[in-house]
Order: structure tokens, then sequence, then C-alpha cells
């Protein structure tokens, strides 16, 4: 067994062959990057006259940044030579395997979304595929690479949330590589990733809330928005909602259903996890909201008889077919300019809720339960700035608790800034 160990690159001639191990650049120690040859046994390959012979077989990995990196995966290739576990790299292209793994990845999914297949097939087609990663054997590439990749899509102005979803595909499909024993690792693994600046939105004042509900109530859809403010839900989760979901003896709603956007199709899947799947608690405003709804309902159902469509849903059209979540979102636009509110979207009707949670002293275990977040260190993190103007006003009502004779407040002394 033989092997060596030297710095390449692709760098081509006049006449367009490559120059590999002979490019006059590669006196700079930035240029190229370091490959490792090993004899694999002997393999029979016809002659010129067709005849079978014994021929040594000799594998070429490269793409290392560095003499090291190659001088130990050589070392490894040969040790599974010796003990009989060697296999040929793979000559798939990434983009290749790809094409491949997603339907695969599909079918055996687990319960994928049809909405992460669509996402992950556009950032296969449109990213991954047509860069230069994508055109690399999959057995080739090294960490170095999909860092390089990154860089080229943050450089190129894709947001930090689409790179990191574009790495997360990438990580998966490398993971299935490497349980197919097609790579040895996984070089998307432990990746800088650019961070996710979280905007520390401004909530709705308890006053504009009011106003913003009394605007929707003219509205046909008014006790939608109702439920959002009262109960944190997400679009597709309040579109998705059905009566046999709601118990209003009980005062509760369960969260069981959730409707999407796919494209132009709308598809019924069920929460995105596990805690999204709960259930909600209902105050005497949304009781009655729900009620006055079901009437509205019922007048609608009666009105357009045999041709009403009974869906099972609690929001719909007149005829009785379920909302759109475009729909839901474009309506809660439009009333939100007649209440000549400031710009927001349906979603910050959840954070509504949240804020309004947390100014009236509610525990963030119970804020993070009611809006289905995986981990109370999430509702933490995503509410941080509220969290602490919350526990500044506790520390108000726990001092105010407390009875004193001589009392030193911040108004009886001058406070001085730190220079």
């Amino acid at each position: 067994m033989s092997a060596d160990v030297t710095r390449r690159c692709g760098c081509r001639d006049e006449n367009g062959r490559q120059l590999g191990t002979k490019c006059p650049r590669l006196s700079d120690p930035k240029h190229g990057t370091w490959s490792y040859s090993i004899s694999a046994g002997f393999v029979m390959k016809p002659g010129a006259d067709g005849k079978l012979r014994r021929a040594r077989q000799r594998v070429r990995i490269g793409g290392f940044k560095t003499q090291k990196a190659a001088q130990t995966a050589r070392n490894k290739a040969a040790v599974q030579l010796d003990q009989g576990n060697y296999r040929e790299p793979s000559k798939e292209t990434l983009a290749e395997y790809l094409t491949t793994w997603l339907p695969r990845r599909e079918r055996t999914g687990n319960g994928l979304k049809v909405t992460t297949v669509r996402m992950y097939r556009r950032y296969i087609e449109v990213d991954i595929g047509p860069s230069k990663l994508g055109s690399m054997k999959i057995s080739e590439i090294r960490r170095g690479h999909v860092t390089q990749f990154v860089d080229a899509l943050t450089d190129a102005g894709r947001g930090a949330t689409t790179v990191r979803r574009i790495v997360a595909v990438l990580q998966s499909a490398f993971r299935d590589a490497a349980n197919d024993q097609l790579i040895d690792d996984n070089p998307a693994h432990g990746v800088r990733l650019p961070t996710v600046e979280r905007d520390e939105f401004q909530p709705w004042e308890p006053e504009q809330i009011g106003h913003f509900l009394d605007v929707a109530a003219k509205h046909r859809l008014g006790e939608l928005f109702t439920v959002a403010v009262f109960c944190g839900m997400r679009r597709g989760e309040l579109v998705g909602l059905r009566w046999e979901d709601v118990d209003l003896a009980k005062r509760e709603i369960a969260v069981k259903h959730t409707r999407v956007q796919a494209g132009k199709e709308t598809i019924e899947t069920s929460p995105k996890s596990r805690a999204g799947r709960r259930i909600i608690e209902l105050d005497d405003t949304t009781v009655g909201a729900l009620i006055a709804w079901q009437i509205k309902q019922t007048t609608e159902r009666e009105t357009w008889g045999e041709a009403w469509t009974d869906s099972g849903y609690v929001f719909t059209y007149e005829n009785g077919t379920p909302l759109r979540p475009a729909y839901a979102s474009r309506l809660f636009e439009s009333l939100r300019d007649q209440a000549q509110l400031e710009h927001a979207s349906i979603h910050s009707l959840r954070h509504t809720h949240a804020s309004l949670l947390l100014a009236s002293g509610t525990d963030i275990a119970i804020v993070s339960k009611r809006l289905g977040h995986s981990t109370v260190a999430l509702t933490s993190d995503v509410y941080a700035h509220l969290i602490a103007s919350a526990s500044r006003r506790a520390a108000e009502g726990a001092a105010a608790l407390v009875p004193r004779a001589t009392v030193h407040t911040a108004a009886t002394h001058e406070v001085e800034s730190p220079a």
C-alpha cells in the first residue's frame, strides 16, 4: 500500500489542461487545497486488446484546507484498508445526491410537512444545486467548503434566517449520507452561521388594542380577531380551528389543526411541534365572542340553505368554506389601516396576547404553554424586553405591600448617572 499527500489547484493552462501540482501559484500558501491519493488494492480492467488484466486501483481525495487534515484523512483510509472496511468514495455530486435524497426523505421523513418539503426543494433548486458546492463530489466536501458557501449566500444578500434554513437542508442531507456510509462525517456540522437579529417589537398599548377590536367588530369576522388577541393563536391555527375542538362549557380550545399556504394551495396539517398541540383556557370575552359568532354562522347557514358547505370550521366565508390564511392576513391589514394604527402583521396579535399576559403578572411558564412554545427558554428569549418591564412592576408592587414609617424613594434623592 502506498499513499502521498500533495497540494493541488484547479487552474488550467492555455490548452485547458488542469495544472494540478504544477501550478506556479502554489508558491502562495493560500492557493489550492490539499489532497491525498491511496492505493486501494487491485481490480480487473480490460486492456487495449479487450482482455481483463489485474491493475492497481488508486483513489484521490481532495479539498482539504491543510496538509494535516489531508494526512489525517489518508491515515484513516489506510486503517480502513488494513481492516477490510474501506469503501470507494462516492462519485456523486452533491446536486445529484440531493435529487434522490429529497424524495426519499419525503417518504421516510417521519411527518415531514408538505410545506417543509417544498421549502427544501426550492432551496435545492435555487441555491444549493447551481452553486459551486452543488457541483462538488459529495465525498470531497469539507467543512471549509460549506463555510465558503455560507459566506457566498451572505454576500449575495440572503437573510440570516434564510441562510440558516438552507444550511439545515445540507445538515440533514449530509447526515443521511453519513448514515448510508457514503461519507465519513457531516461537513455541515458545526459550521458557523449568521446570527438572526431579533427585533424588540413594541406591542400595541391596551387602548390601541381596544380601538382595533372595536373597529374589527364592525366586520362580520370581527370575532376572529378577538380570539386572536385573547388566545395568542397562530394564523394557521385560527383558520384551522374546528367547532369539534371548541368546548364552550369547559371554556377551552384544543389546538389540533393548522391551515397553511403552500404556493397556491392551502394545506391542513398538525401544529409544528408537540407543544403546539395544546389546550387554551378561555376568558369571558372570548367565550362571548365565540357564542356571538356561532349565532351569526347559524344565520348564514339558514340563509344559504342547501348551498351552505358544512366544513366544520369555526371561521369561514359566508358559504361555510374555510378561510384561506392569506385572506385573514389581508383582512387584518385592512382593519388595521381603518383603525389608523402603526404597521403590524396578524402575527403581532400573538405578541400582543403575550404582552397582555406578562403585563398582568402571568408566570412565564403559563405564557409559554398558551403560546405553544417548545421551551420556556424560547419564550423568555423572544419576550425578554417585556419580561424586564413586568419584573420592574412586580418589584414595585412587592415593595408597596410593606408598611414603613420611613420610606426612601428615588423621588427623595437625586440619582446620578454613572460617568
